[in-house]
Formats: C-alpha cells, sequence, structure tokens
C-alpha cells in the first residue's frame, strides 16, 4: 500500500490531489487566521491554557453553589460576578500551577486510581453501586464531557498528593504546643466598667450648621434608591364571582365525596400480633396454637401471655384506614364478637375477635351542613375554572397588547389600579412587597422601552400584568427629610465620644489605685462588671471587651499589675477593660487534651506550608492572564 502511495506521488494523480489540498486550505485553512477561536484561551499558566469554556464552566458551578448555600436570602448584589469570576480564575491557575509541579516531580495518578475515586462518589452510585447511567447523566446535566470531568478529577488527584505529602510531613515542636495549650485554655480575671453613651445625651446640642456639614459631607448616605409606579390589572381567583350552583351540580359533588361529608364505619378489637421473624414456620405454629387456645375460651389478653413473644393489644374504635391493610380487611369482615382465622401481614401474624361495630354515619343530602359544604365545593371549583379561563385570556392579550393596559382591561373586565413609590430595593406591602413586581418593573423592558410586563404569577391563583406610570432615578434625599436622622446620628456620635473620655479619665484613676467601685459610684452612666475568670470562648462579655482581655500582655508571675484597655461595645457604649490576672486550666498540659491542640496546631502548620508552597509556584510559574478573553 504504501509503495504505490508512493509511485502515486507523481503524474497528473500527484497535481489533482495538491490541487484539491490547495483549495481546501485556502478556504480553511487561511481563514482560521482571521477567525477568532470560539474557545479563547484566558490565561496560561507555564504549559498549561485555561480556556473561556472552562472559566465560564467553573464560575457557573461556584455561582450556583451560592446560590444553593443560600436559598430564598441569596442575592446576587452581595456578589459581583466580576469579583467571583477573578477568584474562579485564580484558583484556576493555582490548580494548573500545582499540577505542573506535582507532575515535574513525579506524582502520577493511574487510570485505576482515578476510576476507584470515580466509582467511589456516592453521587454517582445507586444503591450503594457505581452507576453508569447516573454518571453520564449526571455529567451531561452538568454540562461536562467525562473527557473534561476526569482530566479535572485527574489534576485535582495530584493536587491533593502533593497537600497530603505537606501534611504528612508536617509537626508541631513541643515548645509551640505548649503555647497552643496555653492559649487555649488560659483564663484572665476581668472586670468591665461600662459608660452607657445615652446617659450624656442630654448634654449634647447640635445646631443647624452642624447637620448641613454632615450632610453634604455625606452625600452617598442619604441616596434615596431608584424608584417606580406602577400602574397594573390583577387577576384575582379570589376576587372572582361565579354563578350559583344548580342542585344537579351539588347532587353530583355529593355523589362523589358522599364518604366525606359523614364518619367512617369503625370497630374495636382484641389483637394477638405474634412476630414472624426469621422462622416463619415457628410463627405459623404459635398463631395456630393461639387460634385453638381462643377457640376453647380463653380471651385473647390469655392467649398472649401463654405463648413466647406474642403481643395483646386493644384495637379502639379505629376506621379501617388506619389499621395495616391485612388486619383491616379482617377486622371489617368479623361480625360482632367473631373470631378471625389466622391473619398474615407483612411481619407478623395476627388473631382478632371483634368486641364492638360502630356503622358509618353520612348526613343526608339536604342536611344545611352538607349544603353549606357542597355550595362552597362547588364555588371554589368554578372559580378555579373561571381562572384558568381568563388567565389564557390573559397570557394572549398580555402578548398582543404590550403598550397599555386599557384592552386587557375592557375585554376581561379588569380595573387599573395604581400604587405608590416602589423602591427597586423592595420592602413594604402591597404590590411591592413581591420580588417579581420589583424585578420586572426594573426591567428594561418595561422601564426604557416602556412595555407591559409578562404575567406575573404571585401565588396564590393571582396573575399581574404591570407598566411603569412614573420613574425616578437615584438621587439624594432632601436635607429636610433627613434633617432629624443626622441630628440623632450626630447626638449618638458625640454622646460615645464623651461615654469614651469618661472611661479614659476612669482609667486615669484606676492607675492611680482607685478602685472600680468608688468609680462606678461617682461616674455618670457607669455600670461596673465583675465577670470572674474567663476563657477566650466566653459569652458572659461582651467580644470586644473580652478581645480586648486576651490582647493584653500579661506577665506570668502571680503579682502581675493590673492591665487597663478602653473600648468600645458592640451596641456602641464606652467600657474600660480590667484584668486582674491570668492562670492556666489545670491538666499540666498532658494527656489527650495536649495531643488534641498538637494535632491542631500541626493541622495549622501544614496550611501554612501548603499555603507558601503555592504562593512560591505561582511566583515561578510564567502566568499570563488575556483580560481581552475574559468576558
Amino acid at each position: 500500500m504504501l509503495q504505490k502511495i508512493r509511485d502515486g506521488a507523481s503524474g497528473p494523480l500527484a497535481y489533482i490531489v495538491v490541487a484539491v489540498i490547495a483549495v481546501v486550505f485556502g478556504v480553511w485553512g487561511i481563514g482560521s487566521y482571521f477567525t477568532p477561536s470560539s474557545d479563547p484561551v484566558v490565561a496560561s499558566a507555564g504549559g498549561t491554557n485555561i480556556t473561556h469554556s472552562e472559566l465560564q464552566q467553573a464560575f457557573n458551578q461556584r455561582y450556583q453553589r451560592l446560590r444553593q448555600m443560600m436559598g430564598d436570602h441569596f442575592d446576587s448584589s452581595m456578589f459581583p460576578q466580576d469579583e467571583i469570576r477573578k477568584n474562579v480564575l485564580d484558583n484556576l491557575i493555582d490548580q494548573a500551577v500545582m499540577t505542573q509541579y506535582a507532575q515535574d516531580q513525579g506524582y502520577r495518578v493511574t487510570d485505576a486510581n482515578l476510576l476507584a475515586e470515580i466509582r467511589s462518589n456516592p453521587q454517582f452510585q445507586d444503591n450503594g453501586e457505581f452507576s453508569p447511567q447516573r454518571y453520564k447523566a449526571l455529567l451531561r446535566q452538568a454540562g461536562i464531557e467525562p473527557s473534561q470531568y476526569e482530566a479535572r478529577l485527574r489534576q485535582g488527584m495530584l493536587g491533593d498528593q502533593v497537600r497530603q505529602v505537606v501534611v504528612g510531613s508536617a509537626f508541631a515542636a513541643p515548645p509551640e504546643v505548649d503555647v497552643a495549650y496555653r492559649r487555649a485554655h488560659e483564663q484572665r480575671k476581668v472586670d468591665v466598667l461600662t459608660f452607657d453613651s445615652s446617659a450624656y445625651a442630654d448634654q449634647v446640642k447640635i445646631d443647624d450648621a452642624a447637620i448641613k456639614t454632615y450632610y453634604d459631607k455625606h452625600p452617598k448616605q442619604f441616596m434615596r434608591a431608584p424608584r417606580v409606579k406602577l400602574a397594573y390589572v390583577s387577576l384575582d381567583a379570589d376576587q372572582l364571582s361565579p354563578k350559583a350552583p344548580d342542585q344537579a351540580t351539588l347532587k353530583q359533588l355529593y355523589k362523589a365525596h358522599k364518604n366525606e361529608f359523614g364518619t367512617p364505619a369503625k370497630r374495636s378489637a382484641d389483637e394477638v400480633r405474634i412476630p414472624i421473624g426469621q422462622d416463619d414456620a415457628k410463627a405459623r405454629q404459635a398463631v395456630q396454637k393461639a387460634v385453638a387456645a381462643a377457640k376453647q375460651g380463653q380471651s385473647l389478653k390469655q392467649v398472649a401471655s401463654s405463648i413466647d413473644g406474642a403481643q395483646f393489644r386493644q384495637i379502639d374504635s379505629q376506621p379501617q384506614s388506619a389499621l395495616p391493610d391485612a388486619v383491616g380487611s379482617a377486622l371489617f369482615s368479623l361480625k360482632q364478637g367473631a373470631l378471625s382465622t389466622p391473619v398474615r401481614g407483612d411481619k407478623a401474624w395476627y388473631v382478632l375477635r371483634t368486641t364492638a361495630i360502630t356503622p358509618a354515619k353520612t348526613p343526608a343530602f339536604d342536611d344545611p351542613v352538607v349544603q353549606a359544604r357542597l355550595k362552597a365545593m362547588a364555588t371554589q371549583q368554578e372559580r378555579a375554572k373561571a381562572f384558568r379561563q381568563k388567565s389564557d385570556k390573559l397570557d394572549d392579550l398580555a402578548y398582543q397588547a404590550p403598550n397599555g393596559l386599557k384592552t386587557i382591561s375592557d375585554k376581561l373586565g379588569l380595573k387599573i389600579q395604581h400604587t405608590g413609590w416602589i423602591s427597586q430595593n423592595g420592602g413594604g406591602s402591597g404590590l411591592g412587597q413581591y420580588s417579581a413586581v420589583r424585578k420586572a418593573a426594573f426591567s428594561d423592558a418595561v422601564l426604557k422601552d416602556q412595555l407591559n410586563s409578562k404575567v406575573l404569577d404571585l401565588g396564590n391563583q393571582r396573575h399581574v400584568v404591570l407598566r411603569v406610570t412614573d420613574h425616578q432615578k437615584a438621587q439624594r434625599k432632601p436635607l429636610a427629610e433627613v434633617r432629624d436622622t443626622i441630628r440623632s446620628r450626630l447626638i449618638a456620635r458625640e454622646s460615645q465620644q464623651r461615654a469614651k473620655k469618661a472611661a479614659q479619665q476612669a482609667m486615669a484613676k484606676a492607675r492611680q489605685g482607685q478602685s472600680l467601685e468608688q468609680i462606678a459610684q461617682a461616674g455618670k452612666g457607669a455600670k461596673l462588671t465583675q465577670a470572674g475568670f474567663v476563657g477566650r470562648d466566653d459569652s458572659k462579655l461582651d467580644p470586644n471587651a473580652l478581645g480586648a482581655a486576651f490582647d493584653m500582655p500579661m506577665a506570668q508571675k502571680k503579682s502581675a499589675p493590673t492591665q487597663y484597655r478602653v473600648v468600645s461595645t458592640d451596641n456602641g457604649q464606652a467600657a474600660l477593660v480590667a484584668v486582674l490576672g491570668s492562670r492556666v486550666q489545670s491538666g499540666g498540659g498532658q494527656g489527650p487534651k495536649r495531643a488534641q491542640i498538637a494535632q491542631q496546631q500541626s493541622g495549622y502548620n501544614a496550611s501554612l506550608e501548603y499555603s507558601a508552597l503555592d504562593r512560591y509556584l505561582r511566583k515561578q510559574a510564567d502566568v499570563k492572564i488575556h483580560k481581552s478573553a475574559m468576558n
């Protein structure tokens, strides 16, 4: 074959082949130099390229995880997509750099390792066994080719091998463990003298000039969000008034729901239950023995007491639906006082004796209560039917007449209603409380193009079509509207400053030897809390006060002087924190607690070492980011 090809590489045939190849390259090959790639490279790290599709796929997965984690509380404004995209790209670059390092160092992931990892993933299993169909279906649902997923998984496993080596080699030296143990089990004796800032509010005077100055210096704090006024039509099933049902309709409903108007038949009985367990033959013999004893006149309670494993109970006036299928079927076929034959259930044998029969009760069609329920049912059905019909027409009209609400109003008999101002941020009552309404109102089609919205489903069989009648862009609120807010803010700030000054003066007095009790008695709005010994995670104290207590350096000798610091608490008060002493909880730093601290410290050191290796490799790698291909 090869010789024939060589022989044919000259002469007329060769010219024809060359001509065809030239045409192909002329049409396709040259054009490829001028046509941008459909999947451009967004970044390169050493010899690894990261394409736009890889970045987009990783970004989508990260974004969806955030949505799932936060559920109904998800707010896209909290997660700017550009920032998430940059973070995802950084992670992909780090992964590529670490993979290259692992390969250079001789780490490998065999096909067998890869297959074992995939097969052990619970997401790809069905009843505890790996399912190829489920594997392919989940990847297809995520928009990922198996080859892409496996290549990415292989990269991750290479990085994990490096991480395992780093973690395995990390250790914590005994002095480190000692320090970590003392830090974890240290307690400090703390007093906190709090000065309530509200006690100083009556001393603060704020004039109009100060308010105006604050207003001018902080324009962004007093911005009103964009808002709109809406006109809308509302199709609400609860507001529809169908015609009164006729007698034929009511009788038809009565026939279909007859059992719902009365009470079902009930039975009371004695029951012996014999579990089947692992030996069905033994259970069968036991139930036959029970039936024979009952026929000789023994009560079922006596029968149960004479048979190992048998259980007795009384069934008290129960409908058939409340009983196991086999028991209910057998019991409701018995007459008063009759004894059943052996009844086999899923997990046990039963013997039953009827003790009471309560027949079903069904009120007549003309009963006033029945009539009221039938009319309510008929009205609800007619209302739902009318809602479906009008809803279908509303869908058509919203599409056919997008430039106003009058056509919809006239043809469906729906009144055009109006709202007050609705902010893009939402909140409040009325139509503006629905996120679907706000989203539609501020969409380009409704706000900029001045079209009707699509039909919005607000739940509880209510549909709405709306349009914008007035719009205000974001703007600063007038000073008169926020004057009182600014005044309160300035009073609070000045009061806090005065409380802080009082705390600093108290600290000076304490250092001169005056007790905190004396200072608290004389201080305005002062309150002393003697917390005693507290740990770093204690909930007795304000977090800021607790943090300050453990931030202060403490000498290890018992006669160490009291340490002081002034802080602001979480609720805006001023506090003087006094640390009177320090101790380490008993235990000697040995045994299981020390081993746990050593393990935690070793893990912390491992994470530092891995992060340092990651930063070093990233710095050494030839990383290029093509911003033009990011979007």
